[in-house]
């Protein structure tokens, strides 16, 4: 591997920052106030932020990561249960860790979505309730919902 003109051998871990930008990204909404009467208008907020960026992530990115939500899901309808076992527990802390890959890689737009949405955070509030998971998931689709209908193909 050869070394780079400033001394280093790979990229620069994920800081939460745009390239484009020196200021920090913050989380549009707060994550723990999320529930079942706003979760729609909180994914509103962080669409119209997020389209206010010089990078946008695209509507393919963000249905690979919807998907990685609705595996788990369609599970959970199929057994119907109200605690998620140890096995779905891991399954949630796996798309976590892809969250955090897919903000880590730097791609277009992925780090700024990831930081507005909170989607990360929420993640970890679902702990073994499965109540609370199906709340991220309706978060991530209105989020998938209101990018379609806000930034479309641009």
């Amino acid at each position: 591997m050869q070394q780079n003109r400033n001394g280093s051998y790979g990229v620069k871990p994920f800081s939460g920052q745009q390239k484009s930008s020196s200021q920090p990204i913050k989380p549009a909404v707060d994550i723990k106030a999320l529930d079942i009467t706003n979760f729609a208008d909180s994914a509103e907020k962080v669409i119209l932020e997020h389209k206010q960026g010089n990078d946008k992530i695209s509507t393919t990115q963000l249905r690979g990561l919807f998907s990685l939500l609705t595996e788990v899901r369609e599970i959970i309808r199929v057994r119907q249960e109200k605690l998620l076992d140890e096995n779905l527990m891991s399954r949630v802390q796996y798309i976590k860790m892809r969250f955090v890959y897919a903000a880590g890689r730097g791609e277009k737009g992925v780090p700024a979505f990831m930081k507005q949405s909170a989607l990360i955070e929420g993640l970890d509030s679902v702990k073994d309730s499965v109540k609370q998971f199906e709340l991220v998931c309706k978060y991530m689709e209105a989020l998938v919902a209101y990018h379609k209908f806000y930034i479309g193909g641009q």
